[in-house]
């Protein structure tokens, strides 16, 4: 009997070494990828947030690391897609804020104003607080109303009820972002606001 007690603690003590080696495996490549990344070397950091998401795929930081980088090099619906798994793993409202802001400010880079209106304000929810989100969603929704403006919808489109409660929304909104000056515009016009932990 005793002998099954040791079997049973050396297996214990075994599973738990082993997860402990990969964990620390993972987190050297999410650093060194940290490294990359801020010396402007994204094909290096894009490896190295990959290996470490191929040891742990549930990590936010390889995740929203990666989503980084992948913005920054400009495969933006990919950057989306790790975005949206960073999404699932993210412990606190301000790694979902920072998750939003960087989707928005992705869809502004590609000028889908409306997608980048939706996620900004998922951010500004997640933390009401950030100056920065709240500069990017008044430039989004100035945007999504001037291409709106110029583009009208074809008559019978839709539900015109809908689409008025929609447009009042939208205006209630900006009045309640202090209505931005018009030359103020956030980030050169929609770059990502990344954070490397």
């Amino acid at each position: 009997m005793k002998q099954i007690y040791k079997y049973i603690v050396l297996l214990v003590f075994s599973v738990l070494a082993t997860s402990s080696m990969v964990a620390q495996v993972e987190n050297h490549d999410v650093r060194v990828g940290n490294k990359s990344y801020n010396a402007k070397n994204y094909t290096i950091a894009e490896q190295k947030y990959r290996s470490a998401l191929s040891k742990n795929d549930h990590s936010f930081y390889g995740n929203y690391n990666l989503a980084n980088t992948l913005y920054r090099k400009n495969d933006l619906q990919t950057a989306r897609n790790y975005y949206q798994k960073a999404l699932l793993f993210a412990t606190n409202k301000f790694q979902r804020a920072e998750v939003y802001h960087n989707v928005g400010t992705s869809f502004l880079k590609e000028k889908k104003y409306k997608d980048a209106v939706d996620a900004l304000k998922k951010s500004m929810i997640a933390n009401p607080n950030s100056e920065d989100t709240r500069r990017q969603l008044a430039y989004a929704m100035r945007m999504e109303k001037r291409e709106r403006n110029q583009n009208p919808p074809p008559p019978n489109a839709g539900d015109k009820k809908m689409e008025d409660d929609s447009q009042d929304n939208n205006r209630q909104i900006l009045e309640s972002l202090d209505e931005e000056d018009e030359n103020h515009k956030p980030n050169a016009g929609g770059q990502a606001n990344v954070k490397n932990w």
